[in-house]
């Protein structure tokens, strides 16, 4: 498999495992205290947008030719790892 198939596979992998993360929260969101409640949805919808963006990039980079993609895959790449570190923080603060 190419370089930039195996790239997009990945990518298409940390949105499968964000996308059930986030859904994971989300029912998690019956079970948090009233006075938390507000928090924790918004939080989880600050990651839904970030997650969006990462899809958004993974969908430009489907699109792109080889010069842009080299571009595309540096700033995708700082979209994940925001994604990844906010995903993380959030599920650490509500646990």
């Amino acid at each position: 498999m190419e370089k930039r198939e195996l790239y997009m596979a990945k990518i298409e992998a940390n949105l499968t495992q964000y996308n059930a993360r986030l859904l994971e929260m989300k029912g998690k969101a019956a079970e948090v205290q009233a006075d938390i409640k507000l928090e924790y949805l918004s939080q989880v919808e600050n990651l839904e947008k970030k997650r969006d963006e990462y899809a958004k990039m993974h969908d430009q980079l489907k699109q792109a030719g080889e010069h842009a993609w080299e571009d595309l895959k540096s700033g995708t790449e700082n979209v994940w790892d925001d994604l990844k570190d906010a995903v993380d923080k959030a599920s650490k603060r509500f646990e």
